[in-house]
């Protein structure tokens, strides 16, 4: 599960792409972010761990590939409800 920066940073690389037609530069991650040029890229190296990038030359990040534009939330599995409650309201009222 990603933290809120990390997911923070991918939203911006998405929204960039779609809109921009490219990923941005580490200046406008920093201005977009707030923190600092470290930070940002310890959550990119993170962000490459858990597969939601790739990212093969990490001298610069034109070479950033997006694989994965959210995070995926497993739902939870919902029990069944018993049914011979619920065919007692049709039948008896």
């Amino acid at each position: 599960m990603l933290n809120d920066f990390e997911r923070k940073i991918l939203r911006i690389m998405v929204n960039y792409a779609g809109q921009r037609r490219r990923l941005p530069r580490m200046d406008e991650l920093e201005n977009k972010t707030g923190r600092s040029k470290a930070f940002i890229y310890e959550s990119l190296l993170e962000l490459e761990r858990t597969g939601h990038i790739s990212w093969d030359n990490q001298s610069t990040l034109e070479g950033i590939q997006i694989l994965q534009a959210w995070e995926q939330v497993q739902q939870p599995i919902r029990k069944s409800q018993p049914s011979g409650d619920s065919i007692k309201y049709f039948t008896d009222y």
